[in-house]
C-alpha cells in the first residue's frame, strides 16, 4: 500500500507546479474547477486500471514485471525531462479571463490523468492494491491544486525528484522480489 501512495504522490507532484506556476502568474483555479479535475484525474485512472485488468487477464507474471517497469522508467524520464528543461506551463485560460473555468479545467483534468493513467497501467498486477491508486491521485490532485494555488513559490524544479522516483519504482518492478 505504501508503494502506490508513494507513486500516487509521484505522478501527481506535477499538479503542485502547474499551480504554483498559474498562482505566480495571476491565474486561479476556482474550488469547482479544482474538484472537477480532481475527479476526472480519479476516474479516469479507475476506468484504465479496470480496463486494463480485464484485457490483461491471462497474462503472464513476468511480462506485467517487464511492461510495468518499463512504463514506469518511461513516465520518470519524461518527468526527469521537462523538470530539468526550460519547459513553460501549458496555459490552458483559453479565454484570458485570468481563470481557468470548468470547461478548461475538464482538459486540464485529462492532461493530469494521463501521467496517472500510464503509472497504474504499471502497477496493474499489485492486487486489489491498485485501486487505492485512483483514490490517492484523485485527493493528491486537488491537495496539490490547492495549496499550489496559495504558494508564492515555483518549485517546478523539484519534479525532477517525482521523475527519479518513478525510474526507482520501474527499476524496482524488474526485481519483483524487492516490490
Amino acid at each position: 500500500m505504501l508503494i502506490v501512495i508513494l507513486l500516487a504522490v509521484s505522478v501527481s507532484f506535477d499538479t503542485l507546479g502547474v499551480a504554483m506556476a498559474y498562482a505566480i502568474g495571476g491565474i486561479v483555479i476556482p474550488r469547482r474547477t479544482r474538484l472537477l479535475i480532481a475527479l476526472l484525474n480519479g476516474v479516469l485512472t479507475a476506468a484504465a486500471i479496470w480496463l486494463g485488468r480485464l484485457l490483461c487477464a491471462g497474462v503472464p507474471e513476468w511480462l506485467f514485471q517487464v511492461l510495468g517497469a518499463a512504463i514506469l522508467i518511461t513516465l520518470g524520464v519524461k518527468t526527469l525531462w521537462n523538470a530539468l528543461g526550460d519547459n513553460k506551463t501549458a496555459d490552458y485560460d483559453k479565454d484570458a479571463s485570468r481563470s481557468i473555468d470548468l470547461r478548461e479545467g475538464c482538459v486540464v483534468g485529462v492532461v493530469f490523468a494521463l501521467d496517472s493513467i500510464s503509472a497504474a497501467l504499471g502497477i496493474l498486477n499489485l492486487g486489489e492494491t491498485v485501486y487505492l491508486f485512483p483514490v490517492c491521485t484523485a485527493v493528491l490532485c486537488y491537495v496539490f491544486l490547492l495549496f499550489g494555488g496559495k504558494s508564492p513559490y515555483n518549485l517546478r524544479r523539484l519534479n525532477g525528484v517525482s521523475g527519479i522516483i518513478l525510474i526507482a519504482f520501474g527499476l524496482l518492478r524488474l526485481c519483483p522480489g524487492l516490490f
